[in-house]
């Protein structure tokens, strides 16, 4: 065989020559407006049928003998991190994965032996071990039978640099190491196709590497010397920008295909891994090997190899600036939030990538025929049905591992025939683009219109809802977002009354039914002749009632009014025969439809008129731009403060501090989240509070509700509660769902004279629960997104008879990093649902504003100080020049006048950054100032309290920086304020 090294030369002049003469007759076709995009699709897919050879091992001229100098060259192109690499394993059941190498692997203190579930990079007995030459010669030679040679590599270098960049098309979801990573599908075909294209056309000259499973593949770019992975990665995306005005994009994988996956080794300590080429053994079987554009094997391997070009920092940045809009895209890191949502740049529409009209049809979702569209057109409008995915930025904030988890989520589909299929919820963005561009533009309206049934509303709408009818039913689809006792079932049935077609209503929880039964029977007349049915024996019988009801086996379905548990519309992957035949859908506590059961059923449904009602549209994992998208966008809202404004009583939050602390030993900050919660799980002196606050509450007359994320710990409160009311309830999941209806029947039997309890875990009353007496609700265990706090407090928003307020008694486990930040979130949601501080159970609400955010409490909180008679205790853990001056110059008078001022802070030399002798000299300041200075090594709360009454606390540092982000609230209590001073001061505080 020919030296691999001589031929480079001849081969490069060669490929620049082929390369000039494509592209001068590109540049005459552009010119000439004439598009060969299809036609190069087309040869290239009857190319690769004629001309793809089945025999690739045999293709493949193999070296004699593989030397030193042969693996340095390779590694030459390869070139990851020798400090740490990886091997192949191969388990007793042939499952295959790859392991960092250490040089102390299963050694006495090895955690893999010692099976303790503690990862390498948190093992202090881990040395990873070095890449030599040795290892390289093994895996290019391959004579592991099984396969144990194979390495990988991490290309991204501690200081931030790399040597290459690598498109990744090999199977990365769940589990799919053990099968080395093989795609289970061909689409990977097209996509590594399209991205050769995108490479092709815009001048780089890609590697392409058919994998070792044979089933996926690799595009290698290389570079000339270590380039900054923030501006490699700032590269290839401009790349996958610049390839959508070029080439069909159908997946948004491509945006996560990209290794090095991240710009730095921040929140990683080695980052991601890829695989070697020209591996051995596999490419005795034409894998590991490099393929031309028939994925045919080189039979040169090393040829196609070494007369790769390596690409130069100067290129790459050129490259972008040619590509990009904005001259500061060579600065901005690769991951910003804006960067990474590369359709934002190219989101209008053109009207001359449009050859005549656009033709849409609505179905099941919309279908446009991309046939007459440029491929800038078709990539445009999936990127319409694209999102950045909240859980893949969630989980690298944390340093969790995204390794199944996509960069974007998409909701678009590419169909046969040439028609691209976006989610009904964009169509008013669709038309919208469309118009503006000025696109002519045709729709063919294949949607289910169902069948006219005769039906009345039969009640009396609010104003709000009344509004709330009009928003929605001026659209086809949308959301109504009201609070909890808005009415929304009333207003549902008024849609219907309204549209008078046959309707569908989706509930994922079985508590619904019979509150969905009861509206529905309660506000619509329908005229309409009793359904017949047919039994399993072929009898024909008549429905009992014009509104079906399917649950599980039970299935009175009539077609005119149905209600339909939505796990029961799809069995062994058939739908109900009977989905597709309503005009009308509703879909109730529709922030559930991101699930996939109800996501597929959305999918499904054809029906013209789709609507969602939720009372919290926000999830707690961000993803409610799926339901934004599935079922349509907001067309009303009703918030909670509005409800709470409506009923014209207070909304009030009681703030009770525990004295909850970690054990002794335990790292606060470092407390897994389980800890913490074990830590209030099983604590008598914290539900002896709770307790001792609910007689008091029954005492007064109050109706509360108790609720906790524990089954068991609500036992344990139902069995100190019950003695202490005439009728003590408890509901916990240990309830069967016929006992949990039976109990709330009981409840509703109570006389409102008799004192009534409710014990009961979160999730059981949350969603549909209906039982309007309750005016006090105790958090016994700490929630903190807002949907969850709006949920519970919606449990307390029902109207009636008697109700003159109502109160939740928060417990502030301040003592706890994780509680208390839960507290500070739960603070800003409590002021967003019109909620106020009360200073106990029988206080009255503090002025205007009690919770108030970083950028409008100064004003109020300096006027608290300047009214002070006797005292000033104000804790703030760390502290800036600019707010200690000012605090000085503030109460300047009111220390000489005899106000005592205490300042309770972190000592100098606990702040782990800046200089100790900066803090020293604002201490001293402030003791010239006559300031009683208190400092503190690790737990320093956040509040003010003044004379003993008027409290601040919230996660605002009062003399440092103020975030706008951060909360505080303003209370007059003793109690309170005798609660902080005992938690910073002692006993004898």
């Amino acid at each position: 065989m020919r030296d691999p090294i001589e031929n480079v030369t001849r081969l490069q002049k060669q490929l620049n020559n082929l390369q000039l003469e494509n592209q001068v007759l590109k540049n005459i076709l552009d010119k000439a407006g004439l598009s060969y995009q299809n036609e190069l699709a087309s040869i290239r897919e009857t190319d690769t049928k004629e001309n793809f050879d089945p025999e690739q091992g045999k293709r493949i001229v193999h070296s004699k003998e593989i030397t030193d100098r042969m693996a340095k060259l390779f590694f030459s192109f390869f070139w990851g991190r020798t400090d740490v690499y990886a091997k192949r394993n191969v388990n007793k059941n042939g499952e295959a994965a790859y392991y960092p190498q250490c040089d102390n692997f299963w050694s006495d203190n090895c955690h893999r032996k010692l099976n303790t579930h503690i990862g390498c990079k948190d093992c202090k007995y881990c040395s990873y071990t070095r890449l030599d030459l040795s290892s390289i010669l093994m895996h290019l030679r391959g004579n592991s039978y099984a396969a144990k040679d194979v390495i990988g590599v991490y290309p991204l270098f501690s200081d931030g640099t790399c040597r290459f960049l690598v498109f990744d098309f090999d199977n990365h979801e769940k589990n799919a190491e053990k099968k080395d990573f093989a795609n289970t599908d061909d689409t990977w075909i097209e996509e590594v196709e399209a991205m050769r294209d995108i490479c092709t056309l815009n001048g780089i000259e890609p590697l392409v590497e058919r994998s070792r499973s044979g089933k996926g593949a690799h595009i290698w770019i290389f570079f000339d010397k270590p380039i900054s992975a923030a501006l490699v990665r700032k590269f290839g995306f401009a790349l996958l920008d610049k390839g959508a005005e070029q080439v069909n994009l159908k997946s948004f994988n491509y945006y996560d295909r990209m290794l090095p996956a991240q710009d730095s080794l921040e929140n990683v300590a080695i980052g991601n891994l890829i695989a070697l080429p020209l591996q051995g053994r596999a490419l005795k079987d034409g894998n590991s090997a490099f393929v031309d554009s028939n994925w045919n094997a080189y039979p040169d391997q090393w040829n196609a190899l070494l007369s790769k070009p390596k690409l130069s920092e100067e290129f790459l940045e050129n490259k972008i600036r040619e590509w990009t809009f904005t001259a500061d895209d060579l600065e901005a890191s690769s991951d910003e939030e804006n960067r990474e949502k590369p359709w934002d740049r190219m989101k209008n529409f053109a009207k001359s990538d449009v050859d005549g009209k656009m033709d849409i049809t609505l179905s099941n979702g919309i279908y446009v025929d991309s046939t007459n569209l440029k491929p800038a057109m078709q990539n445009k409008i999936r990127r319409m049905a694209a999102f950045s995915n909240p859980v893949f930025y969630k989980n690298r904030a944390i340093g969790t591992s995204n390794y199944d988890t996509s960069r974007w989520i998409y909701l678009g589909k590419d169909h046969l025939g040439g028609y691209i299929q976006i989610p009904r919820g964009l169509q008013d963005e669709l038309i919208a683009n469309i118009n503006k561009a000025g696109i002519e533009y045709t729709i063919d309206d294949e949607r289910q219109q169902g069948r006219n049934i005769n039906v009345e509303f039969n009640g009396e709408l609010r104003p709000e809802q009344n509004k709330a009818l009009k928003e929605l039913t001026k659209h086809d689809n949308g959301i109504l977002h009201a609070a909890t006792a808005f009415g929304k079932t009333v207003v549902c049935s008024a849609v219907i009354a309204e549209k008078k077609a046959n309707t569908l209503i989706l509930l994922e929880s079985s508590a619904l039914i019979e509150q969905w039964k009861d509206a529905l029977n309660k506000f619509l007349i329908i005229d309409e002749e009793l359904p017949q049915y047919k039994t399993k024996t072929g009898r024909l019988r008549t429905r009992k009632s014009l509104i079906g009801i399917l649950q599980g086996v039970h299935d009175s379905m009539t077609g005119i009014v149905d209600i339909a548990m939505v796990g029961s519309l799809c069995k062994k992957g058939e739908f109900h025969n009977l989905l597709n035949d309503y005009g009308l859908v509703i879909i109730d506590e529709c922030h559930h439809s991101a699930s996939e059961t109800i996501a597929n059923v959305l999918k499904e449904v054809k029906a013209r008129y789709v609507y969602g009602v939720t009372a919290t549209p926000k999830r707690g994992d961000g993803l409610e731009k799926i339901n934004y998208m599935l079922i349509g966008p907001i067309r009303y809202s009703y918030t909670a403060k509005e409800k709470a404004m409506e009923q014209g009583i207070q909304h009030l939050v009681y703030p009770r501090f525990t004295r909850t602390v970690p054990p002794r030993g335990v790292l606060i900050g470092k407390m897994h989240p389980n800890e913490a919660y074990e830590i209030i799980h099983n604590n008598d002196i914290r539900d002896e509070q709770i307790v001792e606050d609910v007689k008091n509450c029954v005492s007064a007359g109050r109706t509360p509700v108790v609720l906790s994320r524990y089954k068991d710990h609500s036992e344990k409160l139902y069995e100190r509660l019950k003695a202490y009311a005439e009728n003590v309830f408890l509901m916990t999941g240990n309830n069967s769902k016929k006992e949990h209806k039976k109990i709330l029947e009981q409840m509703h039997q109570v006389d409102k004279a008799e004192s009534l309890i409710l014990i009961a875990t979160g999730s059981l009353v949350g969603e549909g629960f209906d039982f309007p007496r309750l005016d006090t609700l105790f958090m016994a265990t700490p929630v903190s997104f807002r949907g969850v706090v709006e949920q519970y407090a919606g449990r307390l928003n029902r109207d009636y008879a008697g109700k003159e307020n109502v109160i939740i008694y928060d417990y502030v486990d301040n003592h706890i990093t994780m509680f208390n930040n839960m507290y500070m979130k739960r603070l800003k949601a409590y002021k967003q649902i019109g909620y106020e501080i009360a200073g106990g159970l029988h206080n009255d609400k503090q002025t205007a504003n009690a919770i108030y955010d970083g950028d409008n409490y100064a004003e109020n909180y300096h006027k608290d100080l300047l009214d002070a008679n006797k005292n000033i205790i104000i804790s703030s853990p760390a502290i800036s020049g600019t707010k200690v001056y000012e605090l000085i110059n503030l109460l300047k008078e009111k220390q000489l006048s005899g106000v005592q001022i205490t300042i309770v802070t972190w000592a100098p030399d606990s702040y782990g950054f800046g200089d100790a002798s900066y803090w020293m000299q604002l201490h001293e300041e402030m003791r010239k100032a006559g300031f009683y200075i208190k400092t503190v090594e690790e737990s320093c709360e956040r509040f003010a309290v003044i004379d003993q009454e008027v409290v601040w606390y919230g996660n605002i540092n009062l003399l440092a920086k103020d975030k706008v982000d951060d909360s505080i609230m303003r209370v007059l209590s003793k109690e309170i304020a005798s609660e902080l001073m005992e938690i910073t001061f002692g006993d004898n505080g």
